[in-house]
């Protein structure tokens, strides 16, 4: 025992610098404030810059900052495994572990691969740290998670206004601009015994900061245009998990989440009697709401009192394609509809793309279908087509709802289709029940709102349990609903129609080439300027 304590005291010490970043960006990410943002990875860097440092050292140091950060940030996952998979907490706890060793391991990889191009091609401390840091902002992009996360969001949650600057390089970029100030912050470090040269660029870095504040809120002003607008209310039934399952399952209490959406409604449309449209949330309707399937006890009910409250509504609910072959049974979606308040669609439902794995469909089982009938409790939901927006004629005039369901709104490359696709309003349905009341429900809003301000578009969210909210294209948060109560609450939905296509959303996504670009050079500057050293 003795010598696994003095082990693991040894290693303690070496990794101390990875311990403190870990610690640092963990406590610096949604729901925390961003105390840190600037200078999180720049121990971890530093770390790995020394002369000394082996790219496996520089692995492991990685390795031990992401096992850190993920388990501050990302606890949830036991939780999360425990209600959702209904597994033992032990199991679950045990599931989250493994989470932390393995699902952020592009932080490890940036580092051995930096260091290894230190030694191949010759780059300054200083170099290095850019190189780590471009690196980094490359792979967080590409490297597949479970829940796309980066400290971008961050500056959208603590409201600094460089956030607005996300319509021209997305959050993506943002975070870039995050992680090379975090290498600046080092370079400074690395200075610190030449005063004049470490002053000089300390001066330089908060101009820089400040400049991209001021440059962000006048930015933002830009989008204070708006000639419509829609009052939507949201409806928050605060659905608990077993009810929705046994309704999924076709076990009971269809009717109940059913009459229980509708009284929530009658008794908001009585407050907010000027509401032009009702919001429920992701699979809302626990029933299918196709046109051809309009017959059905649950979907009666539903258009009856809809047509007495006289307002269209906005809901998840399950589709289903009508039969073409009786020996096949058609695949069940989890899609969003529009329908007037005689039940009837008026525009073809979005039906969900982004499918979450095991809880959504089972990987692999599409190539594999033998997978489905060895594994039968996994639900297997159909995929739709992409992005797609919804019409409404409102006042006789026409209006496009850009639908995502759930974490859909995490995928910047989605919305940006549904603003191609012509959408005036974002409208994310979502149910963060599985999560309690850890830090996902704050993270997953957060991350969704940042989707209007890349295509500055207005984005509505409803949510079962909560956070049930919406953003102006402008980056104004309207109300909050609280988390796991029932709720419901009016929003002003301002836009500007036919609202010009942004920069991100043309061009802007692009902006890795410019990384790519600037990493090279930082390469061949390095390896030119090794070589005129040699004798």
């Amino acid at each position: 025992m003795k010598r696994w304590i003095q082990f693991f005291k040894q290693k303690a010490y070496e990794f101390r610098w990875a311990i403190l970043s870990g610690v640092l960006v963990g406590t610096s990410y949604i729901p925390f404030p961003p105390w840190a943002l600037i200078f999180c990875y720049t121990p971890l860097w530093l770390y790995a810059v020394e002369d000394s440092r082996s790219v496996k050292q520089s692995f492991w140091a990685g390795w031990v900052t992401q096992f850190i950060l993920s388990l501050i940030g990302f606890h949830w996952i036991a939780h999360t495994a425990h209600e959702f998979g209904q597994i033992p907490w032990a199991l679950s706890i045990i599931a989250l572990l493994l989470f932390c060793a393995a699902m952020h391991l592009y932080i490890p990889v940036t580092l051995a691969a930096g260091t290894w191009l230190r030694y191949k091609f010759s780059l300054s401390q200083g170099q290095s740290l850019f190189t780590l840091a471009i690196l980094h902002a490359l792979l967080e992009r590409v490297w597949p998670v479970i829940f796309d996360w980066h400290l971008g969001y961050t500056l959208l949650w603590a409201k600094i206004p460089i956030y607005h600057l996300a319509d021209v390089i997305g959050f993506f970029g943002l975070s870039a601009i995050v992680l090379l100030l975090n290498a600046w912050v080092g370079f400074i470090w690395l200075k610190q015994s030449y005063l004049k040269t470490a002053l000089t660029h300390l001066s330089l870095l908060t101009l820089t900061f400040a400049a991209l504040v001021g440059i962000g809120h006048f930015h933002g002003k830009e989008w204070n245009k708006f000639d419509r607008e829609v009052k939507a209310t949201v409806i928050q039934a605060n659905i608990g998990n077993l009810e929705k399952i046994y309704a999924e399952q076709g076990r009971g209490y269809q009717e109940v989440i059913t009459k229980k959406f509708l009284e929530l409604s009658r008794e908001a449309l009585n407050k907010h009697p000027g509401t032009d449209v009702l919001v429920w949330p992701e699979t809302a309707f626990p029933d299918y709401l196709d046109q051809h399937l309009l017959g059905r006890k649950n979907t009666l009910l539903l258009t009856q009192e809809l047509s007495a409250m006289n307002v269209p509504l906005i809901t998840g609910a399950y589709s289903k394609d009508p039969k073409t072959d009786e020996t096949k049974d058609s695949s069940t979606y989890n899609a969003l509809f529009l329908v007037d308040p005689q039940g009837n669609n008026l525009d073809k439902p979005y039906r969900k793309t982004e499918l979450l794995a095991f809880g959504e469909y089972l990987p692999f089982s599409e190539t594999f279908p033998v997978l489905l009938k060895l594994l039968p409790f996994v639900s297997n939901f159909g995929r739709g087509h992409g992005p797609q927006s919804m019409a409404w004629n409102n006042k006789n005039e026409k209006v496009n709802w850009g639908g995502q369901i759930c974490y859909e709104g995490l995928y910047p490359q989605f919305t940006r289709g549904l603003a191609k696709a012509g959408a005036d309003i974002l409208v994310n349905v979502t149910n963060d029940s599985w999560f309690g009341r850890t830090f996902e429900p704050q993270q997953h809003l957060y991350m969704t709102l940042a989707r209007a301000i890349e295509a500055r578009r207005p984005l509505l969210r409803s949510t079962n349990t909560g956070i049930s909210t919406a953003i102006l294209a402008n980056g104004e948060v309207l109300q909050k609903s609280p988390l796991h109560q029932e709720w419901y609450g009016q929003f002003v939905i301002k836009y500007l129609k036919d609202a010009p296509q942004t920069v991100y959303v043309q061009y802007g996504y692009r902006d890795w080439m410019v990384l790519l670009a600037a990493l090279v050079a930082i390469i061949l500057t390095g390896a030119l300027h090794a070589r005129s050293r040699r004798p």
